[in-house]
């Protein structure tokens, strides 16, 4: 077995050896894997991809988080601004309860994909709009009565300065609600990962992240290689799971020939702690960290039996309506990095 320190050392030595042997592109997040993802989602998201399966988890999940935005938001036949809709979501599923819900982006491709969907899915009360990353937001003061913003604020080059423009176009006593990468959950082993992107046939991206936890930040470096994700899951694992330990040096020196393209991608991921101070020097008259509804729905969903579960949605949505409107006022301690709702 590895020890620490020989570990410690592997990793640096990983990462140095991109950094001298590849000297990565620096770009920002859209650049980094968003413009050449097909599907945000792998195209997982009910409603959106998927008919809605009451014997799925996932989708009840994804109904507690529609829910929780809706009702976090106070958006129900309002105006909503959705800042990072990845494939359309929250957009798309929040669009049938709203007046209008605007996505906003920076990556080509994402607005590609999300106007894609709403023609496919017959939504005509949602609109997608480029912007580029860390300038001011195409709106005027005080457009917005909500506003939804999932794992997308921490992907911007300056995270408060992005939540400052959000308190800009947001009206007086209107609400954001946010859901955010904090890097808490990535202790013990967890600081450096991998993730390999399909990106097309004979093609594909191995993702490395280096976090820091204490300083949270994140590093990610990219390199797209070749070779089909297939092929890379074989070389580095015969039974189809890989972990970070797998890369190595000697793995990169084997196959710097099929990597085409390097780049590297660094992430600002606030705590909770972070975030609610933010929010106050920014000017949020009432922030209010509180449990969210996805898990709420989750855990409704472990209170049936397979037998005894409701099958059609209307009468699901029932019942993950009155859990979901208590979880969103249901206050949880910052050092959970739970989700926010601030009130301007």
């Amino acid at each position: 077995m590895m020890s620490m320190e020989n570990q410690n050392a592997s990793e640096k030595n990983v990462f140095n050896w991109i950094e001298e042997k590849l000297m990565p592109k620096s770009c920002t997040s859209e650049e980094f894997i968003y413009n050449e993802m097909e599907s945000q989602s792998e195209y997982s998201l009910p409603i959106i991809y998927q008919p809605f399966d009451a014997s799925k988890i996932s989708h009840w999940k994804d109904r507690g988080q529609l829910y929780d935005f809706l009702y976090s938001t106070d958006g129900e036949g309002k105006i909503l601004l959705d800042f990072g809709p990845g494939d359309g979501w929250p957009s798309l599923i929040v669009a049938p309860y709203v007046k209008k819900v605007i996505g906003i982006d920076s990556s080509v491709k994402r607005i590609e994909v999300c106007t894609e969907n709403a023609k496919r899915m017959g939504i005509t009360n949602a609109e997608f709009i480029k912007y580029t990353v860390g300038t001011k937001l195409p709106f005027d003061d005080n457009t917005f009565d909500g506003i939804m913003a999932a794992s997308s604020i921490e992907q911007t080059p300056d995270p408060k300065k992005t939540v400052e423009e959000l308190y800009r176009v947001l009206k007086p006593k209107g609400r954001l609600r946010i859901y955010y990468e904090a890097l808490s959950g990535y202790r013990n082993g967890q600081e450096q990962d991998i993730w390999i992107s399909e990106i097309k046939d004979n093609l594909c991206k191995i993702i490395l992240y280096n976090r820091n936890i204490e300083k949270e930040y994140a590093v990610q470096y990219a390199l797209t290689i070749a070779m089909s994700k297939k092929e890379v899951v074989k070389q580095l694992s015969a039974e189809g799971e890989v972990s970070f330990n797998q890369i190595t040096v000697p793995y990169l020196e084997g196959i710097k020939h099929k990597i085409i393209n390097s780049q590297v991608c660094k992430t600002i991921h606030p705590s909770g702690r972070t975030f609610v101070s933010w929010l106050k020097d920014i000017g949020f008259g009432k922030i209010i960290p509180t449990y969210n509804g996805g898990i709420a729905a989750a855990k409704l969903f472990d209170q049936y039996s397979d037998k005894d579960r409701p099958k059609d949605l209307a009468s699901i949505d029932g019942i993950i309506k009155k859990v979901v409107s208590v979880a969103v006022q249901f206050e949880a301690p910052t050092y959970i990095d739970p989700f926010i709702t601030a009130i301007k």
